[in-house]
């Protein structure tokens, strides 16, 4: 799935609207929670592209591949992890600081279980450092040979449908717009897919 799939899918299970006990906070988590999974990557694009001058192509057939960028996802895409992080924000609920790592650690979750059925040759470990097994998907949310197409028919229809949900719970002009404009991105995407 794209980041922006997983944001909104952590945020329409787990966001609240309101300000109440950290609500702001709260959201912030969530949000951030989701995207740590591919943080590695935004980290590692820009330096890799803009610093060391590598293709896009070889960034990712070749270095993606690397054991330190396997390294770096193994870690950031860790289930035990996140959810030893979900555990102790359980068990300290009673804290902000709880509530914010254990929302934290279940939007994270929530991006690793559905990047697990959707990256054949791209899989994460995702129990790494329990095992170094992977899940190798038979669909792709980006790779043709693996039915991308469907997969990003649903996702974009998913997207829409999240962006709905979010526009009603959050009355804020500025989501308003932020999730328009997603809306737009899949309702491109999902014409895109089958016009190429």
């Amino acid at each position: 799935m794209q980041t922006q799939t997983h944001s909104l899918l952590a945020l329409a299970a787990l966001a609240r609207r309101g300000t109440l006990s950290g609500g702001h906070k709260r959201n912030l988590a969530i949000l951030f929670g989701s995207l740590l999974p591919d943080l590695f990557i935004y980290i590692a694009w820009p330096w890799l592209t803009l610093i060391r001058g590598e293709s896009q192509e070889r960034i990712w057939r070749e270095i993606y591949f690397d054991a330190p960028m396997q390294g770096w996802g193994a870690l950031f895409n860790s289930a035990p992890l996140y959810a030893l992080i979900a555990l102790i924000g359980w068990l300290t609920r009673k804290t902000l600081a709880g509530q914010l790592a254990l929302v934290l650690a279940l939007a994270a979750l929530i991006h690793i279980a559905t990047d697990l059925p959707v990256h054949a040759e791209d899989a994460h470990r995702h129990f790494w450092p329990l095992t170094d097994w992977r899940f190798h998907s038979p669909v792709s949310y980006w790779n043709p040979d693996y039915h991308a197409r469907w997969v990003g028919s649903v996702e974009a229809l998913l997207g829409l449908a999240l962006c709905a949900i979010l526009w009603r719970r959050f009355p804020a002009k500025w989501v308003k717009i932020l999730l328009t404009l997603f809306a737009l991105f899949y309702a491109a995407s999902a014409i895109l897919i089958w016009t190429r």
